[in-house]
């Protein structure tokens, strides 16, 4: 039987489908987070995707529900990593050594800071 890692890494938009009840996507992401409270997994995320799932939900949804975001997130069981100096020196050594333009500044710190922590799988 393999072993796998009880880390997920919350991407905004995760994050967002989650707090917006009217996203195509809602349903699922209750159900994510729903499983991933029943089974145990620790879940992360960093400070650039709080931000940005605060600025969206700010945006396109209304900023007092945009404040309640962060008053949870703060109070929640979710990690909030914070990049170091050298995570955002290897997060721009990938994107530039990168061939393709698909990878963003912000997926090449995900996957430093989540290769970093040992979390395999990202919503």
């Amino acid at each position: 039987m393999a072993i796998y890692s009880k880390k997920v890494y919350l991407e905004p938009s995760m994050l967002c489908a989650f707090i917006d009840r009217a996203h195509p996507k809602h349903e699922q992401a209750t159900a994510f987070f729903r499983f991933f409270a029943q089974e145990e997994y620790t879940l992360f995320t960093d400070s650039i995707n709080v931000t940005d799932a605060y600025n969206t939900i700010y945006r396109d949804i209304s900023p007092s529900l945009a404040k309640d975001f962060l008053r949870t997130v703060a109070l929640s069981n979710i990690n909030v990593i914070y990049p170091e100096e050298a995570d955002m020196k290897a997060a721009l050594k990938a994107l530039v050594n990168y061939k393709s333009t698909e990878l963003t500044f912000q997926k090449a710190l995900v996957a430093v800071l989540a290769n970093k922590r040992g979390i395999s799988q990202i919503a």
